[in-house]
């Protein structure tokens, strides 16, 4: 999921666990808690999807998805018991949302989304309604196309909480299907349909797609040793990058340029494991320096989900609440810059993902003090020129991604 995802079980549990937190999953009740491995931390539903016409809630116009002038729609779902609604709305008026598409799923498991959006494309996988109700079964990958409410089922065998990837533009989809201790990395073609294994192992861990440079898969493989990244070319055998942690490092994300990559690994630091965002030249595999945490606040500070800024200049993290009431998410310019976004009321917010503009940053944010007092946690737009904006549903938001209207 959350990318992979961060949450807690409570108000609008979002993806229902912060980044240092994975319990065993479980079927959801409303609200739902999060259901992600901790494998699928570390890197970092036949669904009978019944495709509705348009239905507007009160609030909304007659008309076709229209983008808010100023205003880039965001594409979440709203958790159900049986079924999720998938919602487009403007980023600075949730409330005006437009319904593309009804999920059903097995009772209790909803969809869970993938990596990112491609364009007008929003992915996921999801257990079908007479699907055993196990996180080892089979999911179904679909992706839902939010220009035109179509929805496109793309296979029945992927692993349920590894987040498909989108590559080449959003001309295809990574994701991973296992049988047994054998794990596959999957390519299927948007357009035909077609599937093609780019990397097959044996392993009793795990192996996770990160997306796409060039012709080489890049890809994460955990074992005894810890977290490593490695590429791999058509038909090529594996080729060591980078041993990233002894541990499990997790939340990778390939840059916009596709030249660098983030990632959080866990440290060591005033007798506290805390996790802290990483970046990696994929030219010279050396460590990119990020602005430090200041030093009136650098005892121990974990941060949460990394994610790039549309132009790739920067990485936005969530921090810990250590030794405040709260704390905000930060931009730390690659050039050594380093901007504090709006700050909550109460707790630390955790980055979801940048509209393609760059102006609003989707978030979970948690009124606790970090992931071992979490809190409760709603979803919010935290907007550049300083508001913040709720995203609220009776039972959980679901963020599939971002898409620029039409």
């Amino acid at each position: 999921m959350p990318p992979a995802g961060v949450g807690i079980a409570g108000r609008d549990s979002g993806r229902a666990c912060p980044p240092q937190m994975a319990p065993a999953p479980r079927a959801r009740a409303l609200p739902r808690n999060l259901i992600i491995a901790t494998a699928v931390a570390a890197v970092g539903v036949l669904a009978v999807a019944s495709l509705v016409a348009r239905d507007r809630l009160a609030e909304d116009t007659p008309g076709a998805t229209v983008q808010a002038p100023g205003a880039p729609m965001m594409v979440f779902a709203e958790f159900g018991l049986n079924e999720d609604r998938v919602f487009t709305a403007p980023a600075d008026a949730p409330q005006q949302r437009t319904l593309h598409a009804s999920v059903k799923h097995a009772a209790g498991w909803g969809i869970n989304p993938g990596a990112a959006a491609a364009g007008s494309l929003v992915a996921y996988t999801v257990l079908p309604e007479d699907a055993e109700p196990d996180r080892e079964t089979p999911a179904e990958l679909w992706i839902l196309d939010v220009a035109t409410d179509e929805l496109t089922r793309l296979a029945r065998d992927a692993d349920l909480l590894v987040p498909p990837v989108f590559t080449d533009g959003g001309a295809a989809l990574l994701y991973r299907r296992s049988e047994g201790a054998q794990q596959e990395i999957v390519r299927v073609d948007v357009n035909d349909l077609t599937r093609a294994v780019v990397h097959r192992e044996q392993t009793s861990f795990g192996i996770f797609p990160i997306g796409t440079r060039g012709d080489s898969l890049l890809f994460t493989r955990l074992s005894t040793d810890g977290t490593d990244l490695y590429s791999v070319e058509p038909d090529g055998e594996p080729r060591f990058l980078l041993h990233a942690s002894d541990d499990i490092a997790r939340d990778w994300r390939l840059s916009p340029d596709g030249r660098a990559l983030s990632y959080l690994a866990p440290l060591v630091e005033a007798e506290r494991v805390v996790y802290r965002a990483q970046v990696v030249s994929l030219d010279s595999l050396e460590a990119i320096q990020l602005t430090p945490v200041p030093a009136d606040t650098a005892v121990a500070t974990e941060q949460y989900s990394p994610v790039w800024t549309p132009d790739g200049n920067a990485l936005t993290v969530g921090q810990e609440a250590f030794t405040s009431q709260s704390e905000p998410a930060v931009v730390l310019g690659l050039d050594g810059s380093r901007v504090e976004l709006t700050t909550p009321d109460f707790g630390f917010d955790v980055p979801i993902a940048w509209s393609g503009d760059g102006r609003y940053l989707a978030v979970r944010s948690f009124d606790g003090r970090n992931s071992v007092q979490p809190g409760l946690q709603r979803t919010m737009i935290v907007d550049r020129e300083g508001a913040r904006i709720a995203v609220d549903v009776p039972s959980e938001v679901i963020f599939l991604g971002w898409y620029a209207g039409v």
